[in-house]
């Protein structure tokens, strides 16, 4: 089972687009308006303002939004590698 590990993650400004830099070195950038548009819990961070106060939570086991964790790691992880297997046709 996949154990990924989030060092680090910002917004990228105006954006719902977060860069995420993993604790093995690895870094992706990530759409993530597809996950907000289509989860209602999410919704209030279609706000770019908002979106941008994201932190790693759970000792990097997650990514959240004013506390609440609203991402978990392998999720994430896996958001990126569909995006890129879109990106590559």
């Amino acid at each position: 089972m996949p154990n990924h590990r989030i060092e680090a993650v910002r917004a990228l400004p105006g954006t719902l687009t977060l860069v995420v830099a993993w604790r093995d070195g690895a870094e992706n950038v990530v759409d993530m308006a597809p996950v907000i548009r289509r989860s209602a819990p999410l919704g209030h961070l279609e706000d770019p303002l908002q979106f941008a106060a994201v932190e790693v939570v759970d000792w990097g086991c997650g990514i959240g939004w004013r506390g609440d964790l609203g991402y978990g790691a392998d999720t994430l992880h896996e958001q990126i590698r569909q995006q890129a297997m879109k990106a590559a046709g």
